[in-house]
């Protein structure tokens, strides 16, 4: 890493510490920090038949592509319905971690970036987790365990101070923590799942096939 993007990587994730809303810090930080791991998930994904089927048809998961009101309709335990219900309770927007835009020239190391961000809260639903502060430190974990996305190691480490330590959740420090980093290194790599195949599905039959269980015993 270069001397002015080790820089900029510094002074983001102080940002980032004092105020983890801070996205734009957040995704410039996974953005140069995190190539390498993005060229292993994109290998991993080729190892797929689905995968190889995602990055030859490159689905987007944005408000274009997705219709919210069709996963609405979908049985209450079904992948697309819970995704649908966590998206409207936390008020979250599908396209806020959609960077950088597609574009024709995008190679396939660029989409899975764009993927992976945009798996982001169908991660949270498949693993029954919130947004609240500590819960995205056990996603990032779940996501370390996945990916090896130095990013995701910087808001554990940070993270876990602020939203778990400081907060006195000791049963997530002493339990929660651990496992989800230990569910995201044996569960199967879930930046090339093609979710849009599998919105109709019960999601207990989905978390057995990914090798998945949710943290907090929610659906």
């Amino acid at each position: 890493m270069k001397g002015r993007e080790a820089y900029i990587v510094a002074r983001n994730s102080i940002r980032i510490l004092l105020d983890s809303t801070r996205l734009d810090d957040i995704l410039e930080v996974g953005a140069l920090t995190g190539q390498a791991a993005m060229e292993r998930a994109t290998a991993l994904v080729m190892e797929s038949r689905e995968g190889r089927d995602l990055l030859a048809e490159r689905p987007e998961l944005n408000s274009d592509a997705i219709d919210f009101e069709w996963l609405r309709s979908l049985p209450a335990n079904s992948v697309g319905r819970l995704f649908a219900n966590h998206m409207d309770r936390y008020e979250l927007d599908i396209n806020a971690l959609n960077q950088p835009s597609p574009s024709p020239s995008d190679t396939d190391v660029t989409y899975i970036l764009r993927r992976y961000r945009g798996n982001h809260d169908i991660w949270h639903t498949m693993l029954g987790l919130g947004t609240e502060g500590y819960e995205e430190v056990l996603v990032h974990s779940f996501t370390y365990g996945q990916l090896r996305f130095p990013l995701s190691s910087l808001i554990v480490f940070f993270g876990t101070l602020k939203h778990i330590v400081l907060e006195g959740r000791w049963d997530v420090l002493r339990r929660q923590l651990t496992a989800a980093y230990e569910i995201g290194r044996r569960a199967s790599p879930l930046v090339g799942v093609y979710w849009e195949r599998h919105w109709h599905r019960p999601v207990g039959e989905v978390r057995a096939e990914l090798g998945l269980t949710s943290l907090t015993g929610r659906r």
